[in-house]
């Protein structure tokens, strides 16, 4: 069955993303999905309840993927988080 969706951008404390969201009638909820970030899916009862419960996803995402050490760039390629520091010996 075809789905109606449409992209919409979240500001979160990360940065900005993009998710899809559409209506899916047998669950009657708005479903979404990451566009740049595929994990993150959720869904809300509204269309603004979706998109609250894609803030509160995109946030909970961007922690843990901080936590873990990695680096996250949001849809304005803004580079959140730090690299490690190298064992690499400068020789110069």
């Amino acid at each position: 069955m075809p789905r109606n969706e449409k992209t919409v951008q979240i500001r979160t404390k990360h940065g900005l993303f993009t998710v899809a969201i559409w209506h899916d009638i047998r669950d009657k909820a708005y479903l979404v999905k990451g566009v740049g970030l595929p994990d993150v899916v959720t869904f809300g009862k509204t269309l603004v309840e979706a998109k609250r419960m894609a803030a509160d996803a995109l946030e909970l995402y961007c922690d843990c993927t901080l936590r873990d050490g990695k680096l996250i760039v949001d849809d304005n390629r803004h580079i959140v988080g730090k690299l490690p520091k190298s064992n690499v010996l400068s020789l110069a």
